[in-house]
């Protein structure tokens, strides 16, 4: 039997659907059907059944599937161990860091003794609609990023909770409200210009919602794709925004920010989401490291936020 007869089956396993096996391999759905239908005559046993409009594996299918995607992994380490042995280098592990968590998320990356040197590491920053689909199309390994409902996530991606991370506001230094409040109570904010991040995913959505559970509406002055450009636009004076703890500490030291917790108080969940794809054992392994690590550590809040 061929290694692509058994990659295109899982790709079909993963998707439950001969057509979305085939757009993920970038291949016709009759060369995936031809190459399952060779597998299962090769091995004298179906591996799918046909429910609506996908399928399901069999139980038989499910049970050589297992095995086979342990093979892959197999496969993928002996790359990884000819790489090594000719000189060319390590295997790199990409990773995906929604943008407003990059000032949290780096230190703990680039500090940690849980990659080895062999690897060499490859990190984006994104909203976290791009690195969902940046995972889906396994052009990234892990992704870090705020939860959401699973039905705003691809097919495949399971989060798996790292850490709960308070929202807070940042105003320009000289805004009328910062004064060094303890706290700012949300309905002060109502009339203030917001500079808002993506209206339907992520922290723009969670600020949406902040507001409709008070009745209120936010003035949006602005829309942005990232918080960067957020942060930028609040230190111009085009308005208030609520971001992360954390994600602003930088601007806040160096006095360009004033941040300042909410009431009333809402919380973040920071999940990972790891790439169906396969690969070596020992990328699986360091993945693991890394995620744990995450957990162990925690995410930095703002001062702000720890004295309250």
């Amino acid at each position: 039997m061929e290694f692509r007869q058994i990659r295109y089956s899982l790709s079909v396993a993963r998707e439950r659907s001969f057509t979305k096996a085939a757009s993920r391999l970038n291949v016709s759905q009759s060369a995936v059907s031809e190459q399952v239908k060779q597998l299962e005559e090769r091995i004298g046993f179906p591996l799918f059944k046909r429910v609506g409009r996908g399928v399901e594996l069999t139980e038989r299918g499910r049970m050589f599937l297992h095995e086979a995607e342990r093979v892959a992994n197999d496969v993928m380490s002996l790359d990884d161990v000819a790489r090594r042995l000719s000189g060319v280098g390590g295997e790199t592990i990409s990773i995906g860091i929604a943008s407003g968590l990059a000032a949290s998320l780096l230190p703990r990356f680039l500090s940690a003794d849980v990659i080895p040197e062999s690897f060499q590491l490859e990190i984006r920053t994104a909203p976290p609609r791009l690195l969902f689909e940046e995972l889906y199309h396994d052009r990234l390994d892990l992704g870090v990023a705020v939860e959401v409902a699973p039905d705003r996530i691809p097919a495949g991606l399971t989060p798996e909770r790292l850490a709960e991370i308070e929202m807070i506001a940042i105003l320009h230094s000289g805004h009328r409200l910062a004064d060094n409040k303890p706290v700012i109570d949300l309905r002060l904010l109502a009339d203030e210009p917001f500079v808002m991040s993506e209206l339907a995913l992520g922290y723009g959505q969670i600020v949406s919602e902040m507001f409709d559970d008070l009745g209120l509406r936010p003035r949006i002055r602005a829309v942005v794709d990232n918080i960067e450009t957020m942060k930028v636009a609040v230190m111009t004076g085009a308005g208030v925004a609520l971001v992360p703890a954390g994600s602003a500490d930088n601007e806040v030291k160096l006095g360009e920010l004033v941040a300042t917790p909410l009431v009333p108080a809402r919380s973040l969940t920071i999940s990972s989401y790891k790439s169906k794809k396969a690969m070596s054992r020992r990328k699986e392994a360091v993945l693991h490291d890394i995620v744990a690590h995450l957990r162990r550590s925690g995410l930095q809040t703002t001062d702000a936020t720890a004295a309250r």
